[in-house]
């Protein structure tokens, strides 16, 4: 029997930029930012929590995420431990892993299902890689993490391993049936997606009570029409403004109850609602409940 199994050519290529370890006090965040190279993030220990959009996700020890590149996140340790992470920036230019990467904006790989892809194996062999130079580089040493010299065998090793972990969160993301249930957005533009990420920054300013005044108002700015400046935000981010204001006031109206203990009143006013009614009105037709009735009952 003869047989003859031929792999098809591939050319591809693999950009990696701010590949590195840290570890961050309590207290500790990192603002509000986007860039235009896919983002992993692996959580060593402690926690640390991510802002994306609306959304809050917390990264536990052993937890991965994979951010889409394009969308603006923050990262926070709220806890009162150090939060210890590895993190990789990333472009790669195949289409069809392109696709597979740009599923959803953001997914989170749990502990669990990292270490049945195989994950913690692979950081292994980039901490070693990682300690083998340190320990033979006095310059690795430095606070600079661009200062660790790497010869070209244990770069391939490298490339190697952050491959690895980008199949492994691809095929994670492939399979989660909710985030590819979501409808397509259209392929927004880098002028679109900046511009996009501009308008956000500022609707995180605002109060609920002014909402389309200051859409308005931003809309003039950027020498936009409204239906433009909605159209465009809507494109990049899923849902028109005033929706996105709306889930930003409701998220950290949540935050301040639970986590604090101000008086309604002191949150309706923070929040920008012109009295403690109209707030708990709103509040209520987002939630289902009261504000009084969402706060923690403490025996």
């Amino acid at each position: 029997m003869d047989i003859e199994v031929t792999f098809p050519n591939m050319t591809s290529t693999l950009q990696i930029s701010g590949c590195a370890f840290g570890v961050k006090p309590p207290g500790w965040s990192y603002p509000m930012h986007h860039h235009h190279l896919f983002e992993i993030l692996y959580c060593f220990s402690g926690e640390a929590v991510q802002l994306l959009g609306t959304n809050e996700r917390t990264l536990r020890s052993g937890d991965w995420m994979l951010i889409k590149s394009g969308v603006r996140h923050r990262t926070e340790n709220r806890s009162d431990a150090p939060y210890a992470f590895f993190n990789i920036h990333f472009d790669v230019d195949d289409p069809s892993l392109r696709k597979r990467l740009t599923v959803a904006n953001y997914r989170v790989l749990a502990r669990a299902d990292a270490a049945a892809a195989g994950l913690p194996e692979i950081v292994r062999r980039v901490e070693r890689l990682m300690a083998a130079k340190l320990a033979n580089d006095a310059k690795g040493m430095s606070t600079n993490p661009a200062a660790l010299a790497i010869d070209p065998l244990h770069k391939l090793e490298l490339q190697a391993a952050i491959l690895l972990i980008v199949t492994a969160l691809a095929e994670h993301r492939t399979r989660s049936a909710p985030e590819s249930r979501k409808p397509r957005l259209s392929v927004a533009s880098l002028l679109e997606t900046d511009t996009a990420h501009a308008i956000e920054e500022r609707l995180r300013c605002m109060a609920a009570a002014d909402t389309d005044e200051s859409i308005a108002r931003i809309a003039h700015d950027l020498h936009l029409s409204r239906s433009q400046f909605t159209k465009l935000f809507t494109k990049v981010y899923g849902i028109p403004p005033r929706q996105y204001v709306s889930e930003l006031v409701v998220n950290r109206a949540k935050r301040l109850l639970v986590t604090t203990n101000r008086s309604i009143e002191a949150i309706a006013m923070e929040l920008g609602f012109h009295s403690v009614s109209h707030f708990s009105r709103q509040f209520r037709r987002w939630t289902g409940v009261s504000p009084m009735q969402y706060r923690p009952k403490h025996e």
